[in-house]
């Protein structure tokens, strides 16, 4: 539980090696689970850090961009493939975007379905999982997806909803 040294909306796991990492230029990588993170530094991804039992925070998301030595401050957010991991997502986009200044954003990586980076890592091996890396969409391409998906944008109409929804 919180206690006044300890608040997991504001902390990451693996956060002191994942600076290091991000300091001698490796990707911070942000995924869903403790165990991912150990696959990942297991495998040479030592920029990898999760949220501590919560979903990604407006903090967690300071602190990543903070630790970020780079003058543009992405980090990489992976994603299981699944519906939790897609709604996931979508709560992050919601709590970056108030937060978006000049050369800080974030990236999107999704994972296959049924697959989380534990699983992927073990499976496939790092060349996949960096595979997965390199394919991350942007915060646009990504929240552009979101409002587009299932939707039929044949209409004048339907494009108008879309471009209200983005609005908002």
């Amino acid at each position: 539980s919180d206690t006044p040294l300890f608040d997991k909306g504001r902390m990451l796991y693996a956060l002191a090696q994942a600076r290091q990492a991000s300091g001698e230029g490796k990707p911070v990588i942000v995924t869903e689970g403790y165990m991912d993170v150990i696959a990942c530094h297991r495998a040479g991804f030592t920029g990898a850090v999760a949220p501590m039992g919560t979903a990604l925070t407006e903090e967690q998301i300071a602190v990543l961009w903070k630790m970020i030595a780079a003058n543009e401050k992405v980090p990489i957010l992976c994603f299981d493939g699944d519906n939790a991991g897609r709604k996931a997502a979508a709560r992050a986009v919601e709590r970056i975007m108030p937060l978006l200044k000049p050369n800080l954003s974030a990236r999107f990586a999704f994972l296959p379905e049924g697959q989380d980076p534990d699983d992927l890592l073990k499976e496939s091996g790092t060349k996949a999982f960096q595979s997965i890396l390199d394919q991350a969409i942007s915060l646009l391409d990504f929240l552009w997806l979101l409002h587009t998906a299932s939707r039929d944008l044949s209409t004048p109409e339907a494009r108008a909803g879309v471009a209200k929804d983005l609005k908002e």
